[in-house]
């Protein structure tokens, strides 16, 4: 219940970041003498993308992540998106799991092709791979993550981009999934 509480909460402060950025977005396109007013919903301004990822060795992974936004504007954005992870190793006993989750997220055009991206992401893992100070009634636990950084949009067709993003982790922990910085790949269409 508190990790409800902390993602919703987190959530609205997203929100409300995003809605002073869109207001000063709005208001200088209310400004522009060369725009018609246009409202509700654009199908066209949908974005959908995300990751894969796969690696087989030592350790087997595969990741899938795939990401549904909406273009407010022309330079902010923003969308939901899940992740999923399969972990497997045969090293040291061995073990596999999962760990998957969900994330909302807001990019906003700074230049050309590069832009600022903020996003919340909570993950859920197992007590005895990733915190064993857990009690063992305790199976699964959630950790959240607070994620900023940058991004830059590689074209590769009309309303198609590799995006190249370095990001951090605000509330690295030692449980925290990642380690910053954070280097990631994906496709937008």
């Amino acid at each position: 219940m508190k990790t409800a509480l902390k993602i919703l909460a987190i959530c609205c402060i997203f929100v409300n970041c995003l809605s002073g950025v869109f207001a000063q977005e709005f208001v200088q396109s209310e400004n522009s003498q060369n725009q018609k007013k246009e409202h509700g919903f654009k199908a066209d301004r949908l974005f959908f993308g995300g990751g894969l990822g796969l690696q087989f060795g030592d350790i087997d992974l595969v990741s899938i992540a795939p990401e549904v936004g909406y273009r407010f504007t022309d330079k902010l954005a923003a969308g939901i998106g899940i992740s999923y992870y399969y972990i497997s190793t045969s090293s040291n006993g061995g073990f596999s799991t999962e760990i998957y989750g969900g994330k909302v997220f807001g990019r906003y055009l700074v230049f050309d092709n590069l832009f600022a991206h903020t996003e919340y992401e909570a993950l859920n893992m197992e007590t005895k791979y990733f915190n064993t100070g857990l009690s063992p009634d305790h199976k699964r636990f959630t950790v959240g993550s607070f994620l900023v950084g940058a991004g830059y949009k590689f074209g590769l067709g009309k309303n198609s981009y590799l995006n190249l993003l370095i990001l951090w982790n605000l509330n690295e922990t030692i449980y925290s999934p990642y380690t910053n910085p954070i280097l990631r790949m994906n496709f937008e269409f």
